[in-house]
């Protein structure tokens, strides 16, 4: 994974203010794999660790 501090996070069924977001935001990577959303979220310091849980909650509820 690209860069090796990041975790994955699928925002396959985000609405597109999710996904518009996501990719404003510097630390996020985007790729699509076998047709699936997929962004990364470098951390590079604790100061991330709050975001990378925000956007890991966005996932989730984009799942629900």
């Amino acid at each position: 994974m690209d860069p090796p501090n990041a975790i994955a996070i699928k925002l396959d069924f985000a609405n597109p203010r999710i996904v518009s977001r996501a990719k404003r935001d510097a630390r996020m990577g985007f790729t699509e794999m076998q047709k699936k959303r997929w962004f990364t979220f470098a951390i590079s310091s604790d100061r991330d660790l709050r975001d990378a849980l925000r956007w890991l909650g966005e996932a989730y509820e984009a799942a629900r």
